[in-house]
């Protein structure tokens, strides 16, 4: 499925999108619409005055999502133009809908495009949601089950910061009390790491590995995910993981924890 049969659904001729970059989206718009009462637009021709702009927020450099639509209203200053919200069948997967697109960002895009936007996944209702909302990284405290949740459903309050940062995190056994460092410093930083727990359990992590294959699943019920420290995506990797070895040795957690190296 992809944005243009999606979009034969609606009862609207003309229509373009907006494609908001994943790093400054949130600068320009929150659930309720566009920030600011004007909007400029030098790209194209906007002299059709029931066009319908989809606005996505952009996730990655190939992947958005869908927020909502709207409609320009002509100002006496070119290219300057005030909005007003539309209603779309499309609103009931507001902020859920998940497109993906190969050939990547580009902030202005015709409805001749739409067929490249294809859908990538859905994310789950709000109401649905057991994870309190993300405030702050040092508050960041979840169990095994609230990981999974805010993995599987990507959330995006979890998303846009956990995804911008390298950094050292705790994990703690509940059941022992024993404790285990790590990094986060591949690609999506602290998201793309702890997401490999939220997938196997372990993270391939040799001493939680064997307490998987000793316990099974269950036994990570009572694990708790906690962040030491973030670092910017800037630092080199072997910085990242020299703050990792100083927290093992703070913690004592090669002597008396989960960390064998």
């Amino acid at each position: 499925m992809n944005l243009e049969q999606l979009m034969s659904f609606e009862d609207c001729k003309s229509y373009d999108i907006l494609w908001y970059g994943k790093d400054i989206y949130d600068l320009y718009m929150d659930d309720s619409g566009l920030l600011t009462t004007t909007l400029e637009l030098r790209q194209g021709k906007h002299n059709d005055p029931d066009r319908v702009y989809l606005i996505m927020a952009g996730i990655t450099g190939n992947t958005c999502r869908y927020r909502f639509a709207i409609r320009l209203i002509k100002t006496e200053t070119d290219k300057i133009f005030t909005w007003e919200r539309v209603k779309l069948n499309l609103d009931d997967y507001a902020n859920r809908i998940v497109f993906i697109r190969k050939t990547g960002f580009t902030f202005y895009n015709t409805s001749a495009t739409a067929r490249d936007f294809i859908v990538e996944e859905i994310w789950s209702k709000a109401e649905n949601r057991n994870v309190k909302p993300f405030t702050n990284y040092d508050d960041v405290e979840l169990s095994f089950a609230e990981l999974k949740e805010i993995m599987e459903n990507h959330y995006p309050d979890y998303y846009k910061p956990l995804s911008c940062v390298k950094g050292i995190y705790m994990i703690i056994d509940g059941n022992t009390g024993l404790q285990y460092v790590g990094s986060a410093y591949g690609e999506e930083g602290i998201w793309g790491r702890w997401n490999t727990y939220a997938a196997t359990c372990h993270g391939n992590d040799e001493e939680l590995v064997k307490l998987y294959e000793a316990n099974g699943e269950k036994y990570f019920d009572k694990y708790k995910f906690i962040i030491l420290q973030i670092l910017p995506m800037k630092i080199p990797d072997r910085d990242v993981i020299d703050r990792e070895t100083a927290y093992k040795k703070r913690f004592l957690t090669k002597d008396f924890g989960l960390n064998n190296n």
